[in-house]
């Protein structure tokens, strides 16, 4: 059952993401923690946070972020897709609801200069694709 819920996970995303890892302050409600970024898209990103409750399907999430290189702050609202225990963490699959046109742009550029130069150096995102 575990594999058939990830199948479905998978077959939810609108797009490939790439391999990536960064800080993000995700936030719901007055609950404000570090997390880590792991995987990027221009429509979503997969969290690793804090181990502590789960996360409903549904639920939306402030989270703000610096794509690494580039220094400006992006703010993002995001709707939970999905949330597993993964060791001490848990990972949060999260799908963009609310990005300005301009982190919008930011993120999809930042992704298509992973793709490709991760496949040039035969790198992990290229697994990805």
């Amino acid at each position: 059952m575990n594999l058939e819920r990830r199948r479905v996970a998978q077959d939810r995303r609108q797009s490939d993401r790439v391999m990536s890892i960064f800080a993000v302050k995700s936030a719901v409600g007055p609950d404000v923690h570090l997390s880590q970024c792991e995987d990027l898209a221009p429509s979503g990103m997969t969290l690793r946070r804090p181990g502590g409750l789960p996360l409903a399907e549904g639920m939306q999430v402030s989270l703000y972020f610096e794509l690494p290189g580039q220094g400006e702050e992006i703010e993002a609202t995001a709707v939970v897709m999905s949330d597993q225990r993964a060791g001490k963490f848990r990972r949060t699959g999260l799908r963009f609801s609310e990005l300005s046109g301009e982190a919008a742009r930011k993120i999809d550029l930042f992704c298509r200069t992973r793709v490709r130069t991760s496949s040039r150096e035969g790198g992990a995102a290229s697994a990805w694709i």
